[in-house]
């Protein structure tokens, strides 16, 4: 059964809600709200069997919210990350967003994108799934398009299956994700720097000052961002790489391998705790996955009293690539009357030893 309570009322005086949908054999619990179509928290037992939740947040509606710079947990768009000039061209007309990082974007918009506004929700039982859905008009929020977008989480077992979408009634442009993260040893437990993550990419899109990107595809053999075998957060982020100074620490986008669009999800990103003993897979059908450090993380109070520092959790990004639209020779997202936007990530939750043992594919 999935539970429905109370997470009391927005600035405008909606009411919101928590969802709660659990897979009680695994031990995994997923509680969700219809304001920004949020990830409130994720609890997984780690190889004792001890529970604990491994995502970051707030403890009440107020944190989400007021003004959340994190975006903790939150479906961000219709624009992910950052666009330059905040500007987008749609079939040959140049729309504007809002300039909120100097002359660029970045997510839309902070105060009223996806992640600041109360969905509509309907659930599935039998699924044990959750849709959540919001429109916009025409122009809204920048873009073209009566739009519609929608957001499905369903819990199978250990696996969470979240699907994106975006349907519209004339051409616009659509990159959401999602905005959650994770410190597999507890929200609260410290710092994400001795946790190991593994990434899926030879290349990897380095950023300027302002952190949009150059432009270039670079190759990850040599540098920090050599994911590709597993790597401690912080010997990476202890790097004296230019990249890794200009981001803080690791704030860019990763190319995942095999990208083919309408493909079944492939694995992205995996990570683990080694104390905990706790893993999580990604899959991603996006082109690519943005690793982002918490590297400017500064609330109090958060979840259970606590507060976060830099580096506190790090957030998992699926997206296709930022400022992907100034760049016409990089995938870019469909989102037309006839062929909607639809993206699809998975997470796996367990232990190293059961996560090890699974397929690297989920079947479409």
């Amino acid at each position: 059964m999935i539970a429905i309570d109370r997470f009391g009322r927005t600035p405008d005086g909606q009411e919101a809600h928590v969802f709660t949908l659990t897979s009680p054999d695994c031990g995994v619990e997923v509680r969700l709200s219809d304001f920004g179509a949020t990830v409130l928290g994720i609890t997984c037992p780690d190889h004792t069997g001890e529970p604990a939740d491994i995502v970051l947040g707030f403890g009440e509606l107020a944190g989400y919210a007021g003004v959340n710079a994190a975006c903790y947990g939150g479906t961000i768009g219709p624009v992910a990350n950052r666009t330059e000039g905040a500007s987008v061209e749609v079939a040959g007309e140049v729309w504007h967003l809002e300039p909120n990082e100097g002359e660029n974007n970045l997510h839309t918009s902070l105060g009223h994108g996806f992640h600041k506004r109360l969905w509509s929700a309907t659930v599935d039982e039998a699924a044990n799934a959750v849709t959540f859905s919001c429109m916009l008009a025409h122009g809204e929020l920048g873009l073209p398009g009566e739009r519609t977008a929608t957001v499905r989480y369903e819990l199978t077992g250990s696996t969470l299956t979240l699907t994106q979408r975006c349907e519209t009634d004339r051409p616009t442009f659509a990159n959401m994700t999602n905005h959650t993260y994770f410190n597999l040893a507890g929200h609260g437990s410290g710092t994400v720097e001795d946790q190991m993550v593994t990434i899926e990419a030879a290349s990897y899109l380095p950023i300027r000052e302002d952190s949009v990107t150059t432009g270039a595809v670079e190759p990850v053999t040599g540098t920090p961002f050599d994911l590709r075998y597993g790597k401690r957060l912080g010997e990476g982020l202890g790097s004296e790489d230019e990249q890794i100074r200009l981001g803080r620490g690791y704030d860019h986008c990763f190319c995942v391998d095999g990208f083919e669009p309408g493909a079944a999800p492939r694995r992205a990103l995996a990570a683990e705790d080694s104390a905990s003993g706790r893993a999580l897979e990604v899959f991603i059908t996006q082109p690519g996955i943005q690793l982002y450090t918490g590297n400017w993380l500064d609330d109090e109070p958060v979840k259970d009293g606590g507060a976060y520092g830099p580096r506190a959790g790090f957030a998992v990004e699926p997206e296709y690539y930022p400022n992907g639209m100034h760049h016409a020779d990089w995938p870019q997202p469909i989102c037309t009357p006839e062929h909607p936007y639809e993206e699809t990530i998975v997470y796996r939750f367990g232990t190293t030893e059961t996560l090890g043992a699974q397929e690297a594919h989920v079947e479409g």
